[in-house]
């Protein structure tokens, strides 16, 4: 039986030729809006990597990232909004590492192209700004993120929704986001760490892919507040539906 990671190794070539822009494509949407990285990088390693294997690399990536950028954007963080959804991301990443431990991998394709796919759809046609919401909805936005991360790395979306419907200034949501990332992610690489996921193999291509994140938070700094934030979003909506069809597609052959 092949342990997580040991196919990495046969998988090389693809990591070495395809990460590197995989890597800094997301990686410079991460710059730009605070979150979304995921949104590309994970299905699209997806094709190369097993879920398993792909899920812990863009972990570690995504924590240090969020590091980064969360360094220099600390002073807007709205720390309360942050408190209020951890305790339940906490509870639903326990809940998505579970099923990922156990989901077969046609089944685990099948699922990230579904939600990949209704993801990018709701990206493109949501037009109007999201409606003031209570803070009792951080119980379903964490839940939801936390099992949505942990199950395909992609938890950001229901956090971006709450944190839309919370915060009207554009800075303190990409700054509180950003945190969110951080904490979100931190709690993903423990679970992922306690159930043998995270290998010798996922740290040498993190630590080869690395360099690119940097690259994209480089860019993706020096071009926000170029590119509005709803446009951002829309434009990443459909490369994530164009990326979810072609998952759901691969996993149905």
């Amino acid at each position: 039986m092949m342990l997580p990671g040991s196919e990495l190794l046969a998988a090389h070539p693809a990591i070495v030729f395809a990460g590197p822009a995989i890597i800094f494509a997301g990686y410079l949407i991460f710059g730009i809006s605070g979150f979304g990285a995921s949104l590309i990088t994970v299905p699209v390693l997806s094709y190369f990597l097993s879920l398993k294997t792909a899920l812990p690399i863009c972990v570690l990536l995504d924590f240090t990232s969020a590091m980064v950028l969360g360094a220099r954007l600390r002073g807007g963080v709205e720390k309360r909004e942050i408190l209020l959804l951890v305790p339940f991301s906490l509870i639903g990443a326990v809940t998505g590492a579970t099923l990922l431990l156990h989901l077969p991998r046609q089944a685990a394709l099948a699922a990230l192209g579904c939600f990949a796919l209704t993801y990018g759809i709701y990206s493109l046609w949501r037009g109007a700004a999201v409606a003031h919401i209570g803070s009792w909805w951080s119980l379903p936005a964490g839940f939801v993120g936390g099992a949505m991360g942990a199950l395909f790395g992609v938890g950001g979306p229901p956090y971006a929704i709450y944190l839309t419907g919370r915060l009207r200034d554009p800075s303190r949501f990409r700054a509180t986001m950003s945190a969110m990332v951080v904490a979100s992610v931190g709690m993903r690489a423990a679970v992922f760490a306690v159930i043998g996921l995270i290998v010798r193999d996922t740290l040498i291509a993190f630590a080869l892919l690395f360099p690119f994140a940097c690259f994209g938070l480089w860019g993706g700094q020096r071009l926000h507040g170029y590119i509005p934030n709803r446009r951002l979003l829309q434009l990443l909506g459909g490369l994530v539906a164009l990326s979810g069809a072609s998952l759901l597609y691969k996993a149905l052959l």
